[in-house]
């Protein structure tokens, strides 16, 4: 994200606070009918120190959705000030902006970080491999937040206490700063062709810092963000922040480290806002995320794994590490569960001979209380015992038949313990037969990364090549590609290389210096080539940023073919290089 322009006051390191933001538009009356756009079910005012807070809150004032608790002051309709405002929502907890003709409020209390959102923070502190990690906090349903009229689809709009996520307190910089570092974003990711709001983090990355000036009013500042309506900005002290997620977001619960992708932030504009120091408000970083139509997301997921097809069939090594580490993680788990189970099964197990002797001393009392009644009616004949004879015999019945509840229930326990024991066992039985195939997975993904990793090993050039004519590289973007010349392998072969990025400069070195297959390019490759680049290949040929003709191993290195060995290797372009690992 560009910066802003970072001029302005410096804040003091006072009060926190959530966030919450929604569109602001000019004031007037919102209540009843007409023609305010602002009105109607889900509209309404809270009250706060500093004036009333016009917002569009379904949950809150009608229209559906979970009802946001603990938020101060009554919710009567009315226009207040005509500055809209929502919910104020707690550090990490997603509020929605709806879309309007004005700018965007924001509201900032002065609650702590939520525990919850305090301990992904704390998780995603790396290392990691493969670029960005991200963990999702919440999933969005854009069909639920604007169902009914598609313009006014809402913004996301998130907080944190900006010193969780700087690099450096944003109070020490200068004042001219216009962006910061950070550890930690907010952003949207996509994944399984859902919208999600996640805490991204693992590569380098920084945020535009901006000023909030005051305003005439009391408490409330102005900001300007790239890329984001004019903000205002509202420190509602004394309101309590509410943790209820709005109508159309869920909660994530399955908060697990995963690759954040390559499109995370697309449809997010961030920014630390650092106040007046007298306002006694501490810096906040600011998320505002679009929320993106069902077609939208379906972009978003197709760009994401075109992406990452290109990344693949680039990063050949770097993929057969993951898979390894994806396989050892599989098996690790399933040792975790094996040792449940097994631990599972020897608590049922000795837990079972205590059943048994509870069945054998309640069988006991059953039949004493049998024998009691028996012996009662033999020896005390009715009209012997007189008028409490059928009272006595009662209560004896009553005594056999408790006796025999508790038997019912001693059986009952002691067929649950056995049912338990009999499906524990049996699922044993299988996650061992899944332990025997994924232990299989990661000693053939260990196998694979080896040979994968034997293009960062040395090794001898071997092949003949083969003769090529004046339009040597005409057919690398057609099949398998071009081959390599047999002048060219001619100079290379029985030579030692460091590793294939070596093999490769020294290849297109060897390029420049062939009279016969130099003057086919332009200057400018010639150039490239003199320097070990690869040449560029033509416009339509490219795939993204990958603009060069790329060298391909015909026989794949994870399925032993030689890395070093030229008459397994091809010369394509970009474009026909992905399309070869696609299987196309």
């Amino acid at each position: 994200m560009s910066g802003g322009d970072g001029i302005g006051h410096n804040s003091g390191a006072h009060s926190t606070g959530g966030v919450n933001g929604s569109s602001s538009g000019s004031g007037g009356s919102s209540s009843g009918g007409g023609n305010n756009p602002n009105s109607g079910p889900g509209w309404g005012t809270t009250h706060t120190p500093n004036g009333d807070i016009h917002n569009y809150n379904p949950g809150e004032f009608g229209g559906g959705g979970h009802k946001p608790g603990g938020n101060s002051g009554n919710h009567d309709g009315g226009s207040g000030n005509g500055q809209p405002s929502g919910t104020v929502m707690a550090f990490g907890f997603p509020a929605l902006a709806p879309a309007g003709a004005g700018g965007l409020a924001v509201t900032v209390s002065g609650d702590a970080l939520a525990a919850a959102v305090a301990d992904v923070l704390a998780a995603l502190k790396g290392p990691f491999k493969f670029g960005a990690w991200g963990i999702a906090l919440y999933g969005i349903m854009p069909t639920e937040i604007a169902k009914d009229d598609p313009r006014m689809m809402s913004k996301i709009v998130t907080s944190l206490p900006a010193d969780t996520v700087t690099e450096s307190p944003v109070s020490s910089l200068p004042l001219d700063q216009a962006t910061v570092s950070v550890t930690k974003r907010v952003t949207d990711v996509v994944k399984d062709e859902r919208q999600h709001i996640a805490v991204v983090a693992g590569v380098p990355m920084s945020v535009p810092v901006v000023d909030a000036k005051p305003t005439n009013r009391p408490g409330v500042f102005s900001a300007t963000v790239p890329g984001l309506p004019a903000l205002e900005v509202s420190t509602g002290k004394g309101i309590t922040a509410s943790t209820a997620l709005p109508r159309g977001i869920t909660e994530d619960r399955d908060r697990t480290e995963r690759p954040a992708g390559f499109t995370f932030g697309g449809s997010s504009h961030e920014a630390v806002i650092r106040f007046p120091k007298e306002s006694g408000q501490a810096p906040v970083y600011v998320s505002v995320t679009d929320v993106l139509t069902p077609e939208q997301v379906k972009q978003r997921q197709d760009e994401e794994n075109r992406r990452q097809q290109e990344w693949d069939a680039m990063h050949p090594v770097e993929v057969a590490e993951r898979e390894y580490e994806n396989a050892k993680a599989e098996l690790e788990a399933e040792d975790k569960n094996i040792a449940s189970l097994n631990g599972r099964i020897a608590s049922t197990e000795s837990a079972i001979p205590g059943a048994e002797a509870a069945i054998q001393e309640a069988d006991k009392k059953v039949k004493a209380a049998e024998v009691n009644k028996e012996d009662f009616v033999t020896y005390n004949p009715p009209h012997e015992y007189g008028s409490g004879w059928e009272v006595q015999v009662r209560y004896l019945d009553e005594d056999i038949r408790k006796e025999k509840e508790a038997l019912s229930a001693a059986q009952a326990s002691l067929k649950s313990l056995n049912d338990a024991l009999s499906h524990d066992k049996a699922a044993l039985s299988q996650s061992q037969e899944n332990r025997k195939q994924k232990e299989q997975k990661v000693r053939d993904a260990k196998d694979k990364l080896d040979k994968e990793n034997k293009r960062n090993q040395p090794g001898t050039a071997t092949g003949k090549g083969k003769p090529v004519g004046d339009k040597w590289l005409e057919d690398a973007g057609k099949e398998s590609g071009s081959p390599v010349p047999d002048r060219i392998a001619d100079k290379l072969r029985d030579k030692e290389f460091r590793n294939f990025d070596d093999f490769r400069k020294k290849f297109w070195e060897e390029v420049s210096k062939d009279p016969e297959l130099s003057k086919q390019f332009i200057k400018g490759n010639r150039d490239r080539m003199q320097v070990g680049k690869a040449p560029k290949s033509r416009k339509k040929d490219a795939a993204g940023k990958r603009t060069s003709f790329e060298l391909h191993h015909d026989k794949p290195v994870s399925q032993d073919g030689g890395v070093y060995d030229m008459d397994n290797l091809r010369i394509t372009t970009p474009k026909r290089h992905i399309d070869i690992h696609r299987g196309q």
